[in-house]
């Protein structure tokens, strides 16, 4: 490891008030105001990478849906299942001579995609057959990527989703006649089911939508519920404003009436996400959620992160230690952590997660708190592009981090867990590779400014 010096005190101050892309800054002050203090800097730290996966992460909370296909044969792949209570929108009287019709489903796209344009994605529907609630463990009301449901063998719908951009090509499907059939005779006879929701939620749990097609990645995104789901009520199949099933009806004799009931993911309710993975034939495939974890020496020098897999990069500092008997006459005032994806990794297809979080980690790989800067904010990172190259990078401030391991004794040592955020990492599908400088000098760094006096 070598210290190198970089300048003399006098514009200490200007580096550190302008280098620091998040804020984090160190007031110098007068005690170094000496003209033998002088700064200098580390960036040959050894850094041990290693690739682990999250026991589990939080999936609720979203009011969109992402159905998707995550197919990734170096680490993985990764199919999303969608659970959405169901409600009706409005109670609905009809005439008694009122004639059955069908049972639509649709599908509305947010815009958000992942993948190509051009094939059309199919899924399936089924029936939940379990309540949607949280799990025992869970100290607030969220549902996980790990909780799955019982769901009925026989699927209510088969939907050939549209994977345009554009928000308004909306996807509609029929449903199974023998239960949009059963629904209307409830309707028609003024069952209680159609009476209130809390009896219709007992009756019908929700549903789960299953992605089918599974020969390349791809994800789209679909508007779950909108604001004005509880009011609007057209009559027209083109005016739908998010997920809905309707069930279409007409009077006798009245062929042109379009009447329908509409049924919508219920507002506020547990809709959330499993993420089924399939690591076989990869370097994770035994990986569990229980402190293992895979070196980056036993998968090709990379580490990883994928959203949906729940994914995420270890880096431990092993020679880090060595700051605290450097000089008994040192001070750490800035410190950055730099991570470069490996080149040609990642493309339309595969893109790189937009945000990054870091984690304290033990031994164990639990996550034992969020990283914070000396204000007490989360540190993070977005994607940065070089000025020189115009190649991304992350950076994170570390200036606390540091500071607490040169002042901390211990035989454990701590180590940074970087993954995406709940959201990213439960509606998208984005990854990161990373080399881990066996064959490349700077693709993950540590960088420390001190100042010795």
């Amino acid at each position: 490891m070598k210290f190198r010096i970089l300048l003399l005190v006098s514009a200490i101050a200007a580096i550190f008030y302008t280098c620091d892309n998040d804020g984090d800054s160190f007031d110098v002050g007068n005690v170094f105001l000496d003209n033998k203090a002088v700064i200098g800097y580390v960036d040959s730290f050894t850094l041990k990478l290693s690739t682990i996966r999250l026991d589990s992460f939080v999936t609720t909370g979203n009011s969109d849906i992402f159905l998707g296909y995550f197919k990734d044969d170096e680490i993985g792949n990764v199919q999303t299942e969608v659970y959405v209570p169901i409600n009706f929108a409005l109670k609905t009287n009809v005439a008694d001579d009122a004639v059955y019709d069908s049972m639509l489903v649709c599908f509305k796209p947010n815009g958000k995609w992942v993948g190509d344009t051009v094939s059309p994605r199919e899924v399936k529907l089924y029936e939940v057959l379990e309540e949607m609630k949280p799990p025992y463990y869970s100290l607030r009301q969220t549902m996980f990527n790990n909780q799955r449901l019982m769901r009925s063998d026989k699927e209510l719908a088969t939907v050939s989703l549209n994977p345009s951009p554009k928000i308004g090509d909306v996807s509609w499907a029929r449903m199974s006649d023998s239960v949009g059939q059963l629904w209307f005779s409830m309707l028609k006879n003024a069952d209680d089911v159609m009476d209130k929701n809390e009896y219709f939620e007992e009756f019908f749990r929700g549903v789960c939508i299953v992605p089918q097609t599974k020969d390349f990645t791809w994800g789209l995104g679909f508007i779950g519920m909108s604001e004005s789901a509880l009011i609007s009520y057209e009559k027209k199949i083109e005016d739908a404003g998010e997920f809905e099933i309707r069930l279409y009806y007409h009077e006798s004799g009245d062929d042109e009436d379009g009447s329908y009931m509409k049924f919508i993911a219920k507002q506020g309710a547990y809709q959330y996400t499993y993420l089924n993975n399939d690591r076989s034939g990869t370097p994770f495939e035994n990986l569990d959620g229980y402190g293992e974890m895979v070196n980056s020496s036993q998968s090709g020098n990379k580490a990883y992160i994928q959203t949906g897999s729940g994914l995420a990069l270890r880096i431990d500092f092993p020679s880090l230690p060595v700051l605290r008997t450097a000089s008994e006459y040192m001070t750490v005032v800035d410190a950055r952590l730099i991570i470069r994806p490996k080149e040609y990794s990642f493309d339309e297809t595969y893109p790189l997660p937009s945000t990054l979080l870091l984690a304290i980690s033990d031994d164990s790989n639990d996550l034992l708190s969020n990283l914070t800067d000396m204000t007490g904010n989360i540190v993070s990172s977005p994607i940065y592009y070089s000025p020189e190259d115009g190649q991304p990078y992350y950076s994170f401030s570390l200036l606390r981090f540091v500071r607490n391991r040169m002042l901390t004794i211990s035989d454990t040592e701590l180590a940074l867990i970087v993954l995406p955020p709940d959201d990213e990492n439960s509606t998208s599908f984005k990854r990161l590779v990373v080399d881990d400088n066996s064959t490349y000098a700077e693709n993950v760094q540590l960088m420390v400014y001190y100042i010795t006096y």
